[in-house]
């Protein structure tokens, strides 16, 4: 079998997900087996050095579908399968995220889209009418300079940024809290997706549904794959706030939009702990995509270097 269907097949094993499937690879690693052989374990090898559940070893023993058909039906289904081994996975993951970076990403639509610059934007489903204007027009700003606009695609503030990405720029990307096939999505935003305008990434099977663990662990995506991140009415708890918390710890340069609202305690909370707050009308256009630029010209100074290195290595 492909590394793919090895890890798809791990996958599909009861309660493990993306940490427990970096786990179990950890492991592997530890006890001096590939990926490829760990079949030839024997079930007390699975239960006590790599800690599977018995259930987990019956599944693994005795697979209900097979891997490499999954492979197939996903490729059907224009499915993208990204090891971070690949050359086309996103390097700002692999730099900022490290070993917890997922070993497997799901993707549907232009993956070009991941070599470009990105602003990410993370804001309340219930923004005000001041805020998705301001948002609007900020995103408008960058993405007609070729930025990508990196979101969530939830309602409100998401919805408003990849749109005007859509039509104003080379296009966006939607890190998702679900599979790739069940995207909780507009028609207003999904139709565009056919122009070559739209990305959807995932870490997590095509088939899975949305939980909220799954929706916190997104957010960590959508901040590494951003060279700056942006925030509209963090409340003191959820997405956009954690988004925050995120950006602050990778040190990924973060703003916070200024509307009309008076500041809340959880959004002055994180300017006093290093984020910037800025507004489309206070700001040149030049000044943001100079400070950006910054972080995805070193960025890519360090992608560049460690692919060399690989090279002369190999």
């Amino acid at each position: 079998m492909t590394e793919e269907a090895h890890l798809l097949h791990l996958l599909r094993l009861p309660l493990v997900g993306p940490v427990s499937l970096r786990l179990i690879l950890t492991k592997l690693t530890n006890i001096g087996v590939p990926l490829q052989r760990m079949y030839e374990l024997s079930d007390d090898q699975l239960l006590f050095d790599l800690q599977l559940t018995p259930e987990q070893v019956q599944a693994f023993r005795n697979p209900r579908s097979n891997a490499e058909e999954d492979l197939q039906q996903c490729s059907e289904l224009d499915i993208e399968f990204l090891l971070s081994s690949d050359s086309r996975y996103p390097w700002k993951i692999l730099k900022l995220l490290g070993h917890t970076a997922p070993h497997l990403l799901f993707a549907i639509g232009n993956l070009e889209l991941l070599q470009m610059p990105s602003l990410g934007v993370s804001g309340s489903r219930n923004a005000s009418e001041d805020s998705l204007s301001n948002i609007a027009k900020l995103c408008e700003m960058v993405s007609s300079q070729g930025w990508v606009i990196v979101s969530g695609g939830a309602r409100g503030v998401d919805e408003v940024a990849h749109l005007t990405a859509i039509r104003h720029g080379p296009g966006t990307i939607v890190v998702l809290p679900t599979g790739v096939l069940k995207p909780r999505l507009r028609k207003e935003l999904v139709k565009h997706f056919e122009e070559g305008k739209g990305l959807l990434l995932s870490e997590f099977l095509p088939e899975q549904g949305w939980t909220q663990g799954c929706a916190m662990q997104r957010n960590r995506i959508l901040a590494a794959l951003s060279n700056g991140v942006v925030l509209v009415e963090p409340g003191p708890s959820g997405g956009t706030g954690g988004t925050g918390k995120i950006a602050l710890k990778l040190r990924i340069p973060l703003y916070v939009l200024k509307s009309s609202m008076e500041l809340n305690q959880a959004a002055q909370k994180i300017i006093d702990k290093g984020a910037s707050q800025i507004s489309p009308d206070g700001i040149k256009p030049k000044a943001l995509i100079t400070t950006l630029q910054c972080n995805w010209e070193e960025s890519e100074k360090q992608r560049i270097a460690r692919k060399t290195e690989e090279l002369f290595s190999s």
